[in-house]
């Protein structure tokens, strides 16, 4: 995907938009504690759609939102959410993303913090845990 920059100056105020009480609607989800410059995710592609959304005029804004903990937002104002989805159905045709590209990246951002927060243990190295009560194992010795 070619690279799209992103117009910051562009970007409006999720929060602001949300204190007034209209709600942004969100269409991608991250990480905040993988996020890059500027809150952005560390995901070109991801970066690149949401500039294509801001090249068609849609209001959109990079959210770290206090409703979800460590959960960074791409959202839109309420009424665009015809237009993001009017767009991102002519970028799949098109062939810049495939299906559910933004719900498909999303899981796997949130599965790297999940991986990283709870690496997988080699069972070699495993602290042998205590027998409970009648657990004793023929040939082994209780710890």
């Amino acid at each position: 995907m070619e690279s799209n920059p992103i117009r910051f100056d562009m970007l409006f105020d999720a929060d602001e938009y949300h204190r007034s009480g209209k709600s942004p609607w969100t269409f991608f989800a991250y990480p905040t504690s993988l996020s890059v410059e500027r809150d952005l995710p560390p995901d070109a592609d991801a970066c690149n759609l949401l500039a294509t959304l801001q090249n068609r005029e849609i209001c959109v804004a990079v959210w770290v939102s206090l409703i979800s903990v460590n959960t960074t937002f791409f959202a839109c104002i309420m009424e665009d959410i015809p237009r993001v989805k009017n767009a991102l159905k002519e970028i799949e045709v098109c062939g810049l993303s495939g299906m559910d590209f933004f719900s498909d990246r999303s899981k796997k951002l949130f599965e790297t913090i999940a991986i990283r927060s709870h690496p997988r243990v080699d069972s070699r190295y495993q602290i042998p845990q205590k027998p409970t009560s009648g657990s004793h194992v023929r040939g082994s010795h209780p710890i």
